[in-house]
């Protein structure tokens, strides 16, 4: 995927040149969209993403924000290192490589990098999947087969050495024909062999158990480990 990046003062902005043929830093601001009443629909989660309305088509705004103790004292800003390292330029770049490997994931579109001299706050802007819901949503028609589904999906993204340290259930999405995408690689990486997928799928059980939700699990699994 081809990228490009634009200089607004202290704000980069990392984008794919191919999809987009305006690139503003406004578009990476919830009150610009808010205030053209573009906003598609809100979802939760501290990363307060909104669905939007853009040129380009359906696409997902998501801010960075901090969790746990910290966030009551610093919500949305990290200690600058270098705009290539920021979390939006690099999942960015990942998403871009999962999507060129013909994973489902979101599709790129724009990450920004705003510094505030030794701190930055970022955004990432990426195509909407539509006609989706979640994991949660669709807990109670889902059948055995979703669930092989699903695991066969999982297991391609290990066995190309993607790690996802938050594979929880509402980030994993499924549409009207049984095909799953997977979202949020904040803080993923990829390694270069197969990866063990024990951490991931426990992390996933967890938040199922979270939630009441059961689940064919041994059969996830079972399609996780061997693509079957």
């Amino acid at each position: 995927m081809p990228e490009a990046q634009l200089r607004a003062g202290n704000t980069r902005i990392l984008y794919d040149p191919a999809a987009l043929d305006v690139v503003s830093p406004e578009w990476l601001l919830p009150a610009f969209w808010r205030t053209r009443g573009a906003v598609l629909a809100e979802f939760g989660g501290r990363g307060q993403a909104l669905a939007v309305a853009t040129d380009a088509g359906p696409a997902v705004l998501r801010r960075y924000f901090r969790g746990g103790m910290i966030a009551r004292v610093v919500r949305e800003h990290y200690l600058f290192t270098a705009y290539d390292r920021s979390r939006g330029f690099r999942e960015w770049r990942l998403l871009a490589r999962l999507h060129g490997m013909g994973l489902p994931v979101p599709q790129p579109l724009m990450a920004s990098c705003e510094r505030r001299g030794p701190v930055y706050r970022c955004a990432l802007l990426t195509r909407l999947v539509e006609n989706t819901i979640s994991l949660p949503q669709a807990a109670d028609i889902l059948e055995p087969e979703h669930w092989q589904r699903l695991g066969r999906v999982l297991g391609r993204f290990f066995r190309a050495g993607v790690v996802h340290p938050d594979l929880n259930a509402n980030n994993l999405l499924i549409d009207g024909n049984g095909h799953w995408s997977v979202i949020d690689f904040d803080r993923a990486h990829i390694r270069d062999a197969a990866v063990d997928p024990e951490r991931m799928l426990r992390r996933l059980e967890r938040s199922l158990d979270k939630l009441g939700i059961g689940g064919e699990r041994s059969i996830l699994r079972q399609a996780a480990r061997s693509g079957e």
